[in-house]
C-alpha cells in the first residue's frame, strides 16, 4: 500500500513539473513571438552630432523611452506613445499644443540631463535632439550603443534642416515605434495641405522680399536656408527668403537689416512665450523705422520650433505663411477644401 502511494506521489510530481516545464517554454514562446512579430530586430541610421552616418539596432519595440527635447515629447503624444516615456528632459519650446501631456511627463531636467539620470532610469532606447549627443553632454552615439541602449537623434543641424529632413525623421519615429500606420497617414494629410499651397503660388507673379530673423535680448540672428524650415514655406508660398551670408548663423547689423529693405518680416524668438512682445519690439526699434516692412507693419511672429527646427503642425504653419505672405491669394482657401 504505501508503495502504491509512493508511486502515485511520484507520478504526480512528474505531471506537475511537467505541466511547469510546458508552461515555462509557451511563455518564453509567446515573448519570442510578440518579439520578432512585427519588424524587430530592426536597423536604422541616424547622424551623430558631427553629422556622421551610423547605425542602431534595436532588438525589440521600445518600451522604456528616454527623451530629449519638447519637439521629441509632441512627436511621443501625438503618436499615442507617451506611456513608454521614462524622463524627459531639455523642454526648450515655449508653446505647445501638447502642453497638458507634456507636463505629465516624468521631468529629469529643464535643461541637459546627466548621464548618470538618463542610466538610472534602465531606458532600452535614447530619443534626443542631435545636439544633445556631445561628450561634455550626455555624450556621444557610439558611447550608447556601447552601454547596449540604441539611440535616434533628430534636429541635426549639421546636416541641415528642410522639410525632406523633418519628414524622413517622422518616417524613422513610425518605423522606431512599428506604427508606419499612423506616420504614414501624418505625412500624406501634411503633403497634401502643402502641395495646395504650392499649386496655388505657380501662378502668382508678385514674389515680395520676405526676411527672417531671430530675436534675442534686443539683437537680430540671420539664418540660412540650410538652418531652417520656414524658408522653404516662404519660397513655396509665393515669394523670395532673403539671404544674407554664406554663414548659416550670424548675428544681424541694422545696417544689415536696413540695406535688406525687406517687403515683410517673420521674426521668431527662442522660448518667448508673448509673440506680441517680440513684434511690438520690433516694429518699435527706432533704427528700423525706414524699412518698408516696418512702416507698413508687415510682420509675423512665429513659434522658433516649427520655424528652425520643424514641429507636428508644419501644414499649420505654412498655410499661416502663405495667408501673410499673399492674403488676397490665400485667406480663406487653405482650410475651404478647394
Amino acid at each position: 500500500m504505501l508503495k502504491k502511494s509512493l508511486c502515485l506521489l511520484l507520478f504526480s510530481f512528474i505531471l506537475v513539473t511537467t505541466g511547469c516545464t510546458q508552461s515555462e517554454e509557451r511563455s518564453s514562446a509567446e515573448v519570442t513571438n510578440i518579439s520578432n512579430s512585427g519588424k524587430y530586430p530592426m536597423s536604422f541610421d541616424v547622424h551623430t552630432y558631427e553629422g556622421k552616418k551610423v547605425t542602431q539596432t534595436i532588438n525589440h519595440a521600445p518600451e522604456k523611452v528616454m527623451i530629449i527635447g519638447s519637439a521629441v515629447a509632441e512627436l511621443m503624444v501625438k503618436f499615442g506613445q507617451q506611456n513608454k516615456v521614462v524622463g524627459f528632459a531639455y523642454n526648450d519650446q515655449a508653446h505647445s499644443n501638447f502642453t497638458e501631456e507634456i507636463e505629465k511627463m516624468h521631468l529629469v531636467s529643464e535643461m541637459w540631463p546627466s548621464k548618470e539620470a538618463i542610466i538610472a532610469l534602465q531606458p532600452d532606447l535614447i530619443y534626443s535632439i542631435a545636439s544633445a549627443f556631445r561628450e561634455e553632454l550626455i555624450g556621444s552615439i557610439p558611447s550608447w550603443s556601447n552601454r547596449g541602449i540604441p539611440v535616434v537623434s533628430s534636429t541635426n543641424f549639421t546636416i541641415g534642416r528642410s522639410i525632406d529632413i523633418y519628414f524622413d525623421e517622422i518616417k524613422t519615429f513610425g518605423k522606431v515605434f512599428d506604427i508606419e500606420n499612423q506616420t504614414n497617414i501624418y505625412l500624406e494629410e501634411q503633403q497634401a495641405r502643402i502641395d495646395k499651397i504650392t499649386a496655388k503660388a505657380e501662378n502668382i507673379k508678385d514674389h515680395p522680399n520676405v526676411l527672417l530673423v531671430s530675436g534675442a535680448r534686443g539683437k537680430y540672428f540671420y539664418y540660412s536656408p540650410k538652418w531652417a524650415i520656414i524658408d522653404e514655406m516662404i519660397e513655396g508660398a509665393g515669394a523670395k527668403y532673403i539671404e544674407l551670408s554664406k554663414e548659416d548663423y550670424i548675428e544681424l547689423s541694422t545696417e544689415a537689416i536696413i540695406a535688406a529693405n525687406p517687403d515683410k518680416i517673420i521674426i521668431t524668438e527662442f522660448q518667448q512665450p508673448d509673440q506680441e512682445k517680440t513684434k511690438n519690439n520690433l516694429i518699435n526699434d527706432k533704427k528700423l523705422q525706414n524699412i518698408k516692412a516696418i512702416q507698413n507693419k508687415d510682420v509675423m511672429v512665429v513659434e522658433y520650433t516649427g520655424a528652425i527646427n520643424g514641429g507636428i503642425e508644419l501644414a499649420d504653419l505654412y498655410e499661416q505663411v502663405a495667408e501673410f505672405i499673399h492674403p488676397d491669394v490665400f485667406v480663406g482657401v487653405v482650410n475651404d477644401g478647394e
